[in-house]
């Protein structure tokens, strides 16, 4: 038995340093760049669905709302969904849901208006086309509903008016929306000359109108422009009187004279839920009390792309996405800081920081290699990087990857069969194979069994020595 005593203790010692390489190998992995994580797709009642529906994220007034953890995103009307519907995307959860489709008689075309408000709460006013007698056929007409990440709390109706009324603006009373617009009435398509409405969604003690006369104090060339709930002082209404801006109370007060009607064009109107497409820049914000402040204006060199709005409480604050004239990448700014997303030439990520050069974070490929040109967006790892369709990476508030992807979920994104098992036999098959050996004690002499580990060890190294050339380029 002596003379078995050395070839047994070297197969021991080399299956077991094997295994230790494995191991070594696993606890390193997550060090280097790993594919995109993709989001797992439901429907309202909660049945898997096989991809996301194919126009969500092309509203461009409305790409994407960040609120917490969750991203909500429109879906437009499309073959695959015809009524259009709103997305709710938990990258912390690894899930996107649908909330029930909208009905196809207000099929969502663009959304207008969009204000959190407390409790989880998301309101949202959509222009829909609906089919009419008239000529022509098809009308636009105003939808509100309000939606939390339960589902809708209020589902789409119909806003009165009629078609072509015109968004004035949102407000929260309470728990409750309230949506404020002009009704186009008779020739008046545009309605320029029309009266307030205020209705609050859900309820049917409002629409309450308020006149034009009450609001523009018989002046023959007043328009009404915009409308705001200021915190604990009711509606407020922008009003364009000729060459002037004012603001009056809904009582017919007035608040604000003497601004420059040009700053009108210009004017971010988020206060009141109001969106404006990224390629028109605002010059000057609306505040809560009511004041008109002068916005920095965007850098020179940079094109605007449709940027995501974040909710903090109920106010929407701008996150600004755009692209260089020159140079590839997208670049995002957020609470004073300049972040870079760029393609690598090698399929990666690459992420950056101010003036820190780029650095992979993710490999892309299949359905994630726009990534680079998607969202970044706060969450409570830092920030998350992802597109409309779900693909995401985490992100640390230095810019490193927070949510790499484990060895199983790299081959199982691999799709090759039986490359899972054999990873597992690779760091498991040694220790079950002797665990039995040692806490039975059997068999009973010691040289025998040592005998038997090192039968079991060659074993594992017969087994395990073949997978490792296999499984090396499915792990590169």
């Amino acid at each position: 038995m002596s003379f078995l005593r050395i070839p047994s203790w070297l197969l021991l010692v080399l299956a077991c340093l094997l295994w230790f390489a494995a191991l070594g190998f696993v606890a390193l992995w997550p060090q280097h760049p790993t594919g995109a994580r993709q989001l797992r797709w439901k429907d309202a009642a909660g049945q898997p669905l096989a991809s996301a529906p194919s126009s969500c994220g092309r509203d461009t007034r409305f790409p994407l709302l960040a609120q917490q953890n969750r991203v909500w995103v429109p879906c437009p009307a499309a073959p695959d969904l015809p009524g259009g519907g709103i997305a709710l995307l938990q990258p912390t959860r690894g899930e996107a849901r649908l909330l029930a489709p909208m009905p196809e008689q207000i099929a969502l075309e663009r959304v207008e208006g969009l204000l959190p408000g407390t409790g989880g709460l998301v309101g949202l006013v959509y222009r829909a086309s609906t089919r009419s007698s008239s000529p022509g056929g098809v009308v636009d007409v105003l939808v509100a509903a309000v939606m939390d990440e339960e589902g809708w709390q209020v589902p789409p109706e119909r806003l009165p008016g009629g078609a072509g009324s015109r968004l004035l603006g949102l407000g929260w009373s309470g728990h409750r929306l309230e949506v404020a617009l002009a009704p186009a009435r008779g020739e008046d398509t545009r309605a320029e000359a029309a009266d307030a409405v205020l209705v609050r969604v859900g309820d049917t003690e409002l629409p309450l109108t308020i006149t034009r006369e009450e609001m523009c104090l018989y002046l023959p060339d007043c328009i009404v422009r915009a409308a705001y709930r200021a915190a604990q002082a009711g509606w407020r209404f922008l009003l364009e009187d000729g060459g002037a801006l004012r603001e009056v109370k809904d009582s017919g007060a007035s608040v604000m004279e003497g601004q420059s009607l040009q700053v009108l064009a210009g004017l971010d109107l988020r206060v009141a839920g109001r969106l404006r497409p990224a390629s028109i820049p605002a010059t000057h914000r609306l505040e809560p009390d009511g004041s008109i402040l002068p916005s920095e204006p965007p850098p020179s060199g940079l094109r605007p792309l449709p940027s995501p709005s974040v909710a903090e409480g109920s106010r929407l604050v701008p996150l600004s996405r755009s692209r260089p004239e020159q140079g590839p990448g997208v670049i995002h700014e957020w609470e004073d800081q300049r972040w870079y997303t760029a393609f690598g030439s090698d399929g990666s990520l690459r992420v950056g920081e101010g003036s820190r050069p780029l650095a992979a974070v993710a490999l892309l490929d299949g359905p994630c290699i726009h990534l680079s040109s998607g969202f970044l967006v706060p969450s409570s790892r830092g920030l998350t990087l992802l597109t409309p369709e779900g693909c995401h990476v985490g992100l640390t508030g230095s810019g490193q990857r927070a949510d790499p992807l484990n060895l199983l979920e790299h081959l199982e994104r691999s799709h090759v069969p039986h490359s899972i098992p054999a990873l597992l036999w690779l760091l498991l098959g040694l220790p079950l194979l002797l665990l039995p050996v040692g806490l039975l004690r059997w068999p009973r002499d010691s040289e025998r069994r040592l005998l038997a580990g090192a039968l079991l060890a060659s074993c594992y190294l017969i087994s395990a020595l073949p997978l490792i050339p296999w499984l090396l380029p499915l792990l590169s």
